[in-house]
C-alpha cells in the first residue's frame, strides 16, 4: 500500500508532529509513504530531510504555479501517479493513525471485490467539544450511505482508494476547477454500489489536529458550494433535514403546550377546572421536553461511547438542536461571499 501525504503551506510543523505516526506501522516492508510538498517550502523539505533515513519514505513536489486546477488537487495527482502501489491511503499532513497497526487493518478490508474504503476520523481530545460532536453527526450519516449503498463523500481528511481507478478515470477531470473538496469529490466519482467497505475497528481510526475556527468555517462554507455538485446529495440531507424538522417541531410543540396553560393560568377564569387543566398543560410541556432530552442522549450514548468522541453527554441534545441554527449562519455566510473565490477559474 501507499501512504499518500498531502503537506500544504505552513503544514511543516504539523507533518513533522504526524508523519513518524504514518512510518511507524506494522506492515512489514511493502508499503510506501509518499509526501507531496510544494516546491520552495524550505520547512517542509527540512522536515524530510530530517526522516530521509527511512527506507519507506518518499518525495514529490508540487511546481510553483498551476493554472485552472487547485494545487491540493494537482498535488494529489502528482502523488498517485508516483505512487508504485494500487491501493493509495490519501490523507493530510494534519492527520494521523490511531495506532501501529491501522495500516493493517485497513488492508485487511481492501479485497478484489472493493475499490474503495471508508474510515472513521475525528479531531485530537484538545479540539472543542462541539467539533468533535459534529464531525460525529456528520459521520454517522454519511458511513450509513457507504454501508447500505453506496458512498457519497469523506468527513475526514483520508481516503482509501484504487490507484488504477484514479488513473483510468482521468483522476479530478469534472472538477478541477473547485478550490477545495478533493476528498468528497474522490468519494462520489469512485463510489460504486456496495463496492466501499467501511471500518470501524478502533485501531483504524484517523486522529485530526483541531482547526481553527476560521479553518473550520471555511470548511464549511466552501461544501455549501460543492455540495451542488455532488452526486447522489439528496438521501443523506434529506436524512439530515428531517430528523432536524422533527426535532424542531417537537420542541415548538411543547413550547405551546407549556405557554398554552401559562395563559390558561393567568388570564382564564380563576376556576379549578381551568386551573387544574393549566397546570396538566405546563407539567405536560415541560415532562415531555425533558423526556425527549433524556431519550435523545440514551440513544446517543453507545454511539458516543464507541466513537470515543470525548462529548459529555448532557451536551449532545443542545449540540444537536444548534445545528440548524448553525448551519444558517453559515448559509447566510456562503449567500454574502464571492463566488469567485470558490473556483480557480478566475474571471
Amino acid at each position: 500500500m501507499t501512504v499518500l501525504i498531502v503537506a500544504g503551506h505552513d503544514q511543516s510543523q504539523a507533518l513533522e508532529r504526524n508523519l513518524p505516526h504514518w512510518l511507524g506501522q506494522q506492515y512489514g516492508e511493502n508499503f510506501e509513504v509518499v509526501v507531496v510538498a510544494e516546491k520552495g517550502d524550505g520547512d517542509t523539505e527540512d522536515v524530510l530531510k530530517r526522516f530521509a533515513q527511512s527506507p519507506n519514505l518518499y518525495a514529490t513536489y508540487v511546481p510553483q504555479s498551476s493554472r485552472y486546477m487547485s494545487r491540493q488537487k494537482l498535488a494529489i495527482t502528482l502523488g498517485v501517479k508516483a505512487a508504485k502501489n494500487e491501493w493509495i491511503v490519501l490523507t493530510d499532513a494534519t492527520a494521523k493513525p490511531s495506532s501501529e497497526s491501522w495500516l493493517a487493518t485497513v488492508a485487511a478490508h481492501c479485497s478484489e471485490d472493493k475499490n474503495l474504503v471508508a474510515v472513521y476520523g475525528n479531531y485530537d481530545e484538545q479540539a472543542r467539544p462541539f467539533c468533535r460532536f459534529e464531525t460525529l453527526y456528520t459521520s454517522s450519516y454519511l458511513l450509513r450511505c457507504a454501508m447500505k449503498k453506496t458512498a457519497y463523500r469523506s468527513n475526514t481528511t483520508t481516503c482509501v482508494f484504487r490507484k488504477s481507478d484514479f488513473i483510468r478515470q482521468d483522476g479530478y477531470r469534472g472538477n478541477l476547477e473547485f478550490v477545495r473538496g478533493e476528498y468528497d469529490f474522490l468519494v462520489n466519482k469512485y463510489a460504486e454500489k456496495h463496492r466501499t467497505a467501511v471500518v470501524l475497528d478502533p485501531s483504524a481510526r484517523i486522529i485530526n489536529d483541531e482547526p481553527t475556527a476560521k479553518e473550520l468555517h471555511n470548511k464549511h462554507i466552501f461544501y455549501m458550494h460543492t455540495h451542488k455538485f455532488l452526486k447522489r446529495s439528496r438521501l443523506p440531507r434529506f436524512l439530515f433535514n428531517t430528523d432536524q424538522f422533527l426535532l424542531h417541531l417537537t420542541t415548538l410543540l411543547q413550547l405551546l403546550t407549556v405557554v398554552a396553560g401559562a395563559l390558561l393560568l393567568v388570564l382564564g377564569e380563576k376556576t379549578v377546572e381551568n386551573t387544574v387543566f393549566g397546570a396538566v398543560l405546563v407539567a405536560s410541556g415541560i415532562l415531555s421536553f425533558v423526556l425527549s432530552a433524556v431519550l435523545r442522549t440514551v440513544f446517543a450514548k453507545p454511539v458516543v461511547r464507541f466513537f470515543d468522541a470525548n462529548v459529555a453527554l448532557w451536551r449532545v441534545f443542545p449540540y444537536e438542536w444548534s445545528l440548524i441554527w448553525r448551519n444558517l449562519g453559515r448559509f447566510w455566510a456562503y449567500a454574502r461571499a464571492e463566488k469567485s473565490d470558490f473556483s480557480t477559474h478566475k474571471v
